[in-house]
């Protein structure tokens, strides 16, 4: 009998050893980066925003209402650094802006629907027309399956020029 229950710890401490793996070892970890700038400094890139809101291509729209004077506007940029310290690999990154009174569209969205292997890093990246503050208030949500576990991870970007 006491060798039975031996080898029942045994398998469950090996048992808690790989759900320990599974559960920390697939958990994203993101550094924020923002970057932005006045949309009447950048004419030619304010037309192309108005060009593909109006087309309907935008991957997030907050408020459908036409762009007026790029004057009004600040285009930010927030890239996500993204580590996968673990041993599983996180697959089909989907990102989500969770935006501010004021904010027009998410306008260009890159790095969604990829996967980051396991103990590497990779990039996620939106851009953002905005008639609100630049300022918090804004979060981030990466959504990711580990062995098609869904698993999520939700960032706040710093307020620009905080992220030194």
């Amino acid at each position: 009998m006491k060798k039975l229950t031996l080898l029942l710890g045994a398998v469950l401490a090996l048992m808690l050893v790989c759900a320990g793996i599974f559960w920390f070892g697939g958990a994203l970890h993101a550094e924020p980066r923002v970057l932005t700038a006045g949309a009447a400094e950048y004419p030619d890139v304010f037309q192309s925003i108005r060009s593909v809101l109006k087309s309907g291509a935008a991957p997030q729209t907050f408020d459908g209402a036409a762009l007026g004077e790029a004057d009004r506007y600040t285009m930010m940029d927030i890239t996500l650094t993204l580590r996968n310290r673990g041993f599983l690999p996180a697959e089909w990154l989907h990102m989500e802006l969770a935006g501010e009174p004021g904010d027009v569209a998410v306008y260009s969205l890159s790095g969604e629907g990829t996967s980051l292997p396991a103990r590497s890093e990779g990039q996620v990246n939106l851009k953002l027309i905005t008639a609100a503050d630049p300022g918090p208030g804004r979060t981030v949500t990466v959504e990711y399956y580990v062995f098609g576990v869904k698993r999520r991870i939700t960032v706040a970007p710093p307020t620009p020029g905080e992220e030194e």
